[in-house]
């Protein structure tokens, strides 16, 4: 009796190790992860380059498709007293009419229709950066003959507290529309101060004679977030203890992706100098 009940031990533990060793192949599914979700990316501002909102979808993650573009959306925004109608002009590229002149400490309300699904987003534009002069020199932290130039400002904060700002340039009017040289700035430290000097940007490759636009857009705290998330989901960290990725929110209802802001742009000019 005890001998059968010892075979039959016997088989039953060589069962469960046969059962827990045998390979079951792990299929996280991120081939078909967020597959076709709307991702909205409008930043509208008082500057007649900022007013476009971009439509397109997530694509499987594994396909290597480009991302494809939503073309038969209804696309408005509206404020306390008026609804402007966004066209579709090109690849799920919608253009802003001419009557669209949005205002400081104005609210606007996003309204997304695709394919009988609403999707919504709210914000309400800053008041813009105060610039008082911009100028380029050649980066202090490089060779003087290496090409690589700094812009600085002179800039007074305004009155009001937690401004947040975002810095973007182009060269010769071509736009470097990067996060990777957007310059972020908060006001928490040097709320209603002078910045002399202060570097907006750094490590510039330009010509002497190039013609250098900065453009200064006044943003909220949700979206200055939002492109801080970006920026740390770029940046590599240290291999040896990566952490996890930054979790990017945007501000677009009912699932969708994406961001929409309006803001005060500011816009300056400087050319390159030729020292020699």
């Amino acid at each position: 009796m005890a001998s059968g009940i010892n075979r039959l031990i016997c088989i039953f533990t060589t069962t469960l190790i046969i059962i827990s060793c045998e390979r079951v192949q792990f299929d996280p599914k991120i081939e078909t992860l967020n597959d076709k979700l709307p991702v909205v990316y409008g930043v509208l501002g008082n500057h007649p380059d900022y007013r476009q909102i971009e439509l397109t979808r997530t694509a499987p993650y594994m396909d290597g498709t480009e991302y494809p573009v939503i073309e038969n959306a209804i696309v408005t925004v509206s404020d306390e007293n008026n609804t402007y109608t966004f066209n579709h002009i090109r690849d799920g590229i919608y253009q802003a009419p001419e009557d669209f002149q949005p205002g400081i400490d104005t609210t606007y309300n996003l309204s997304i229709s695709i394919e009988g699904e609403i999707y919504e987003a709210q914000s309400l534009m800053p008041p813009s950066v105060n610039i008082h002069s911009v100028k380029v020199q050649p980066d202090r932290w490089e060779d003087e003959d290496a090409g690589i130039y700094e812009i600085t400002a002179w800039i007074k904060d305004n009155e009001r507290e937690n401004e947040r700002f975002i810095a973007k340039y182009a060269i010769n009017e071509v736009p470097y529309d990067s996060v990777s040289v957007w310059s972020q700035y908060t006001d928490q430290l040097t709320n209603n101060i002078w910045l002399e000097d202060a570097v907006i940007f750094g490590n510039i490759e330009a010509n002497p004679g190039d013609t250098i636009d900065v453009y200064v857009l006044s943003v909220s705290g949700q979206y200055y977030d939002f492109v801080q998330a970006a920026e740390k989901n770029r940046v590599g960290y240290n291999p040896f203890t990566p952490p996890a990725g930054v979790t990017i929110t945007g501000n677009i209802s009912n699932g969708a992706l994406g961001f929409f802001q309006v803001s005060a742009i500011v816009q300056e000019t400087v050319v390159v100098p030729d020292d020699k």
